[in-house]
């Protein structure tokens, strides 16, 4: 089991509108499942590696230190912040999902304004998954452990989060670009088709 967080509990809530005064045992764990969940989906498993290894023993420096606190940090803010919400509003007992007032008080859930509120945090961590992988894909060849994966790794997705509503099937995008129209992915404006 892995017991390195990447990011701490204070800078959670620090960024977010998560109460001071809660457990941060509760914090740690949602930490932690983001990581394993997001951060290895979106690292794929070597680099995640690396990346744990040298912050375990203090020798993370240059561009993996630069990857760390300028794109992972953040990427892993919002999904903490994501995971967090279930535990932090919703509790379940005997009579349903309550949200929790202090004390033995509690309220039934309005799930309409907690799934408004995941939603929008589950926007930003979309929004900053997005630029970790753009950057990645643009800079692979400074991390090569990245897409190296083997057997039962996880390999990185770098697939596109915000997708287009409009999807070409490919004989109509053969037809389009016959007739001289260019269609490029959004995403990799700087790569050739």
């Amino acid at each position: 089991m892995q017991n390195t967080l990447l990011l701490s509990e204070a800078k959670l809530k620090r960024f977010t509108d998560i109460n001071n005064v809660l457990d941060p045992d509760l914090l740690r764990s949602t930490i932690r499942e983001a990581q394993i969940i997001h951060l290895t989906r979106l690292l794929g498993t070597k680099l995640y590696d690396r990346i744990i290894d040298d912050v375990d023993t203090g020798t993370i420096g240059g561009k993996y230190k630069t990857l760390l606190d300028d794109y992972i940090h953040d990427v892993l803010l919002y999904f903490s912040y994501y995971e967090a919400l279930e535990a932090i509003y919703l509790r379940p007992r005997n009579n349903g999902l309550l949200q929790p007032q202090g004390g033995d008080n509690a309220l039934s859930v309005d799930m309409q304004m907690y799934d408004k509120k995941r939603t929008s945090v589950k926007n930003k961590a979309e929004y900053f998954a997005e630029r970790l992988v753009s950057y990645l894909c643009f800079n692979n060849n400074l991390f090569p452990e990245y897409g190296t994966e083997t057997n039962d790794d996880i390999y990185p997705d770098s697939s596109v989060q915000f997708k287009s509503p409009i999807v070409f099937r490919r004989t109509i995008r053969e037809d389009i670009e016959r007739m001289g129209i260019k269609i490029v992915n959004s995403r990799y404006k700087y790569l050739p088709q």
